[in-house]
């Protein structure tokens, strides 16, 4: 690449002027041939470089560790000759600069929250069902008086309705409330699905707690409604038959969603299949209720108009009132 440079440049002149003159990448540029490559035109300028003398500090070195000798910056030490992978632990047997060490496995992803790694959730879980156990244990056979009660439909008869002791009524208030505590969780899941929780502004369990208030609330507020329009519109022997219906499937709701809330929690059940069996297992319930207003309030085919208009209005816009509530909360919230 010299030879070449060297003919290119005129004539007249000698061939060692141009490496006597100042560095001029432009003028080497113009003096190679017009087909010359990037390449050649990078060999002529390296080439063409004035030479650089290397100059050494002379102040000490404060950044090498105790025990490894730096050479003096006035011994004749070329960078050629520096051995970069020789350090303090160079000496050490275990020392193997040659092994190229690559962290293994991969980027872990942060988790979301999950119920069944609460332990509070867990611990309210446990609760509810040793609740359950003792209801079952000692009302075996106040439910199966109610269950009797229920079907036969004999409102003649006032044994059939027994009082209820301050100890049922506490059960169906505890039964009452894990109603509303199971389809706050229930909601709760299905908000981890459609919503990023991992991100939001409100903990996980102060969003729970929302929930489940929204859910008593609802409750009460229903139960409120319904004990007023049917102390305008019947009889009080038909008010106590249907108040004591109405708790009995309340409560039976609440102990056949806690096995649902149970597989959802702890065996992460999809979501659209908890929501299907919760339809299903809803929808029972209100047939059921449907069923028993309609044997209770209107006993006559002409009443059905009526009924439909009572069954709507006290119970499926309540509902749409609660999911209105819960979606409204998410808005709001997250």
């Amino acid at each position: 690449m010299k030879d070449s440079l060297q003919t290119a440049l005129p004539a007249h002149e000698n061939s060692s002027y141009p490496l006597r003159q100042k560095f001029n990448p432009k003028q080497i540029i113009e003096s190679l041939p017009a087909d010359a490559t990037p390449a050649q035109q990078d060999s002529a300028i390296q080439a063409m470089l004035p030479p650089r003398p290397t100059v050494r500090s002379t102040r000490p070195d404060t950044l090498n560790l105790p025990g490894w000798q730096i050479p003096s910056a006035k011994s004749t030490l070329s960078v050629q000759g520096i051995r970069y992978d020789e350090n303090f632990f160079s000496t050490s047997p275990y020392y193997h600069a040659e092994t190229n060490i690559r962290p293994t496995g991969m980027d872990a992803d942060p988790l979301p929250y999950l119920l069944r790694h609460d332990d509070w959730v867990t611990g309210i879980l446990l609760c509810c069902f040793l609740v359950v156990m003792t209801i079952f244990a000692n009302s075996k056979k106040f439910i199966k008086q109610r269950l009797q009660d229920f079907f036969l439909n004999r409102m003649d008869k006032e044994k059939l309705f027994s009082i209820e002791t301050g100890r049922e009524m506490r059960h169906a208030v505890f039964l009452y409330m894990q109603s509303g505590l199971l389809v706050s969780l229930f909601f709760f899941d299905y908000t981890q699905t459609t919503w990023d929780l991992f991100m939001s502004p409100v903990s996980s369990h102060t969003l729970l707690g929302i929930y489940v208030l929204i859910c008593w609330t609802y409750l009460g507020f229903k139960q409120l409604f319904y004990t007023f329009v049917n102390w305008i519109f019947f009889d009080k022997e038909r008010r106590s038959t249907w108040l004591k219906s109405y708790s009995f499937l309340i409560s039976a709701e609440g102990v056949l969603l806690f096995p649902l809330a149970l597989i959802t929690v702890f065996f992460n059940l999809p979501t659209h299949d908890v929501i299907l069996c919760l339809c299903l297992l809803l929808g029972f319930i209100r047939l059921l209720l449907f069923y028993k207003t309609f044997c209770i309030f209107f006993p006559k085919i002409h009443g059905f108009f009526h009924l439909i208009m009572y069954f709507c209005a006290l119970e499926m816009l309540p509902l749409c009132g609660l999911w209105q509530a819960l979606t409204y909360t998410n808005d709001i919230l997250l």
